[in-house]
């Protein structure tokens, strides 16, 4: 007896939740085919200040200089980098190119109020010192390509606040990990996602190290408030606060010379705390945001429970084999979209393997993310 109702329960739930899931990959699927570059040529050019937050970063630091120092557009712009109680050389890096390039400035920061968002801190300095209107935020350890500022620019028209730009993890033939090639392909899932949800004014994620907005727009909001003591969420904290009265005021920027390189994270236990980072933040979305999550979290959360039940219930296994094999085809059309948009139809080949985990590590981290610790620099 009790078999026979937790079978129907799960089967019911997975069906509820799975149906959910595949409704909104079709709106996904939808919305990606409306997706543009932007045609903003306005003039005189906006003035643009790249921020960067630098922690230790000695390691990588002057390849992501070298990117950002070498842009190629036509109106006023500099670069603003905060050298947050960096105890490498990073701080002899920084006034060795500040002295080189007058538009390098450098900002020290030596201690920050307790219980704040170092990250946040950073950029709120950088964001009260700098002259840009248009502020294009990347991380220390990344690079940029010399049309960036000019490509994001672009989408700048009438009425957008914000652009999230594109980043990925570049997979070098014969020179990248499994670990690597498995991050670039769900790092790719996220930013499909990302642009699918901004083209149907659903803010769903973005990422710091390639985003744009107005200096107007976060002085409106009054920058970070309400939002400074979590640790994580620079960008899309910020964005869920333009979702909640103007979210056709944000887009997804699709143009290829803007796309900026991450590095992937070489070890299983870097990942995890990531991961774990990444969904903290979550709950303090807005309360649609919230709901879609966590229909997709309840639809995966189904999946791992399924499949932990099918040995003892042959109505289970058929429902998780049919649901994971709908999940299945429904991420491969979605992602092999994303793919094309994105030129990187290369990670095809290792998109099954991510399905094959991606409930249950997505689940994980998200328990572990909301209720646990994680480390960060």
């Amino acid at each position: 007896m009790f078999i026979t109702v937790l079978t129907y329960l799960v089967i019911g739930l997975l069906a509820v939740f799975g149906l959910f899931y595949i409704v909104l990959e079709v709106r996904f699927f939808r919305a990606l085919g409306t997706v543009r570059t932007g045609t903003s040529d306005v003039e005189p050019k906006p003035h643009v200040s790249i921020l960067i937050s630098a922690r230790n970063e000695s390691a990588g630091i002057r390849d992501t200089l070298d990117s950002v120092l070498a842009q190629d557009y036509d109106g006023e712009w500099d670069v603003w980098v905060a050298d947050d109680r960096s105890n490498d050389n990073t701080p002899e890096i920084l006034a060795e190119y500040a002295t080189r390039d007058p538009r390098l400035h450098v900002l020290t920061i030596e201690e920050i109020p307790e219980g704040v968002s170092p990250k946040k801190h950073a950029l709120s300095r950088l964001i009260e010192a700098c002259d840009g209107e248009v502020l294009c935020l990347t991380d220390a350890d990344c690079i940029v390509q010399p049309s960036w500022i000019r490509g994001i620019v672009a989408e700048f028209e009438p009425g957008i606040e914000l652009v999230a730009g594109h980043s990925y993890i570049p997979t070098p033939p014969g020179k990248s990990s499994i670990l690597i090639c498995m991050q670039a392909v769900e790092t790719l899932i996220y930013r499909v996602a990302g642009t699918a949800g901004l083209a149907m004014h659903l803010p769903l994620t973005s990422t710091g190290n390639n985003l744009a907005y107005r200096k107007s727009f976060f002085n409106s909001v009054n920058g970070f408030e309400n939002v400074l003591k979590i640790q994580s969420g620079d960008d899309d904290l910020l964005m869920q606060k333009l979702a909640t009265d103007r979210p056709w005021a944000m887009r997804y920027c699709i143009a290829p010379n803007t796309f900026v390189t991450t590095s992937g994270k070489e070890t299983l236990h870097e990942l995890w705390e990531q991961r774990k980072r990444w969904a903290s933040k979550t709950i303090y979305y807005t309360p649609k945001i919230v709901f879609v999550l966590s229909m997709v979290f309840l639809f995966l959360v189904m999946q791992c429970i399924a499949a932990l039940l099918s040995p003892f219930s042959i109505g289970i296994l058929i429902a998780f084999v049919a649901t994971f094999v709908a999940k299945c085809i429904g991420d491969l059309v979605l992602i092999l979209r994303g793919l094309r948009i994105f030129k990187q139809e290369h990670l095809l080949k290792w998109c099954i393997p991510v399905e094959i985990i991606h409930a249950p590590f997505t689940v994980l981290a998200v328990l572990f993310g909301l209720f646990g610790r994680f480390k960060w620099k």
